[in-house]
């Protein structure tokens, strides 16, 4: 069976004029991040973001239908996660969060990691993670972490790299090795104090600000800093940045062996099903 993994929507609230769709919610999924995980024979899927009380009379919760459909959940990035989950202030009057999409990404990734299903988050999808997990977050890297190096440049915004680095026995250092290795970065908000089961995976060498977290729980919950999806052929080549294609396919090695053991277990199921009602029938 062909792989389908299912990406979060980035929500637009309010789209600019000459969108054609004036006062109405947008959903949105980046083409890279779609091209990202398609280039490796597997089916991509945006997960809508539903009102719950719109929806009509269900036999079962629809996210219990979305993770069973799905093998495999990917978190995009996007605008920053509302302080007051993780029990902080803002640390500016003003601050743009978007507290709808919160609610409905903390509840993809706990319905998708109960369910034992591969989870990986792309910056702001990594600080969720951390989040979830009990974890909190710089809000402002420039301004709260003494000695940082540049992580966000909106004028250049994916042309901006770094180097990191892999922690030594890390997952991150079984697919990529230990050489350091240069991302794409645009973030101005990273890990602060860890969430509970969450080890760090990669950090910026030069001022140490986590980029990558994993959960050591489960076969693959993990999130990464960095946007992987930008680092794709020519321009992975231009900017000489890590070879996204590794990361991915460690990501979908675990949703196809979490597809396995499920269609296993299936199978074993009809099978003493079929037994009994053949017992039965003596």
């Amino acid at each position: 069976m062909t792989l389908r993994i299912g990406i979060s929507a980035r929500l637009l609230h309010h789209p600019p004029r000459g969108s054609g769709l004036p006062h109405k919610r947008l959903q949105i999924l980046g083409s890279e991040m779609a091209q990202w995980i398609m280039s490796n024979g597997v089916v991509a899927l945006m997960i809508p973001f539903v009102e719950q009380s719109d929806v009509m009379v269900r036999r079962r919760p629809l996210l219990d239908d979305l993770v069973d459909q799905l093998d495999g959940l990917v978190l995009q990035g996007g605008t920053d996660i509302t302080p007051s989950i993780y029990g902080a202030r803002p640390w500016r009057d003003k601050e743009t969060t978007d507290p709808i999409r919160d609610q409905y990404e903390l509840d993809l990734m706990r319905g998708f990691i109960e369910a034992g299903k591969p989870v990986l988050g792309i910056c702001r999808g990594c600080q969720l993670l951390n989040v979830y997990c009990g974890g909190t977050l710089v809000q402002d890297i420039p301004t709260q972490w003494p000695g940082a190096i540049r992580h966000v440049d909106l004028e250049r915004y994916d042309g901006l790299t770094h180097e990191v680095h892999f922690i030594p026995g890390s997952r991150l250092s079984d697919i990529y090795g230990y050489e350091p290795q240069r991302v794409t970065s645009i973030h101005h908000q990273c890990i602060g104090e860890l969430g509970q089961g969450l080890v760090i995976e990669a950090r910026s060498p030069v001022d140490r600000v986590p980029e990558a977290i994993r959960h050591t729980s489960y076969p693959f919950v993990m999130g990464v800093q960095w946007h992987p999806e930008f680092q794709l052929g020519e321009a992975r080549m231009h900017a000489k940045t890590l070879d996204s294609g590794p990361l991915m396919l460690a990501f979908l090695k675990a949703a196809e062996q979490r597809a396995g053991h499920v269609r296993r277990l299936t199978d074993g199921m009809s099978r003493m099903r079929q037994r009994a009602i053949e017992l039965r029938g003596r």
